[in-house]
């Protein structure tokens, strides 16, 4: 045996084939191991390379989803910031919004409150209105008698009128010398003609000069157009400011009583019975002493003027329908 192990050529057999030696066997089969290393080898590096080829395209795959998840992240930070943001908007939001809704509950309130006043002032102004309307109607009422009373006022001021120019005509007529005063209708009677100076008693002449004046002047007072609105003729003495008033005053009342004694008592017949009576219905006799003396154009006393008696007369009511005539005149 260890002689064939010995011998290292090839041994040709009967057939003429060469068998190769147990070397050389195990030179190729060590030789063809090698060639498989080799080609497991390069089978091995060619799938490493392979593998880490993969792992580099997976590692950038992973790193490009990193990349997304990373620009996800910071797209979902700020979303969470915006949504933060919002929530905080949010929040004030509803902060303002509770904060309306308590302001509107206050309106509300006050608005409820104003609403509970104006119907009270509405309340008080139907009060008012009907009051108004009371007052209106009343009002209208006391127009309707203020036009009645203005429609007197100037039935009386024109009758005023009529009898005035009535007088004067009459007067004109029977050639009396006594002028009518436009403004009221009194007429003064010259005392020097009715008296001497410092006495009351009725002169001749004064008499004569009542006997026919006052015949004229009765006519037109005591005519049926006139005769019932004229509700007294006022007999009025006055004088001059010499001596004391109230000697003037004696002086001017005995005057006017005199007169008023001489026409009205029964043994006088200058004037008819009827215009008596109603003469002593009416007749009034007052003195004035030197209260309303009569002046001249420098403003100083006309003492012949002054002493005088004046006759007068007042229609119906003439007091009230003086008032109210200066109650319309405001009221204009």
């Amino acid at each position: 045996m260890r002689s064939t192990r010995a011998h290292t050529h090839r041994r040709v057999g009967n057939n003429g084939v060469q068998w190769l030696s147990f070397s050389d066997l195990m030179s190729a089969l060590l030789l063809i191991f090698i060639l498989i290393m080799f080609y497991i080898m390069y089978q091995y590096f060619d799938m490493y390379e392979i593998n880490m080829a993969e792992i580099a395209r997976q590692q950038y795959d992973l790193d490009q989803a990193n990349a997304s998840l990373e620009e996800q992240k910071t797209k979902l930070s700020e979303s969470e910031t915006q949504l933060i943001a919002q929530q905080i908007r949010l929040e004030a939001a509803q902060r303002g919004l509770e904060d309306a809704q308590s302001i509107l509950a206050l309106q509300q309130e006050e608005l409820s409150r104003a609403k509970s006043l104006l119907d009270e002032k509405e309340e008080e102004i139907g009060a008012q209105k009907e009051q108004l309307d009371a007052l209106s109607v009343q009002l209208g009422e006391q127009q309707q008698m203020l036009e009645d009373q203005q429609t007197q006022i100037e039935a009386l001021v024109g009758m005023r009128t009529r009898i005035i120019t009535s007088l004067s005509s009459a007067l004109k007529s029977a050639n009396i010398s006594a002028q009518v005063d436009p403004t009221n209708g009194s007429i003064a009677l010259e005392s020097d003609v009715m008296f001497e100076l410092g006495r009351y008693d009725l002169s001749d002449r004064g008499k004569a000069f009542i006997d026919s004046f006052l015949p004229v002047y009765l006519d037109v007072l005591f005519s049926d157009e006139y005769r019932d609105n004229v509700v007294e003729i006022i007999i009025e003495g006055h004088t001059d400011s010499l001596g004391s008033y109230l000697d003037n005053l004696q002086l001017s009342q005995q005057r006017a009583l005199a007169v008023a004694s001489y026409v009205l008592d029964d043994d006088y017949h200058g004037i008819s019975a009827a215009q008596k009576r109603q003469l002593r219905l009416v007749a009034t006799a007052n003195g004035r002493s030197f209260s309303d003396p009569v002046l001249d154009a420098f403003g100083n006393e006309d003492r012949d003027a002054s002493r005088r008696v004046v006759f007068k007369f007042r229609l119906t009511d003439e007091q009230m329908i003086q008032q109210l005539k200066r109650i319309l005149e405001s009221n204009d």
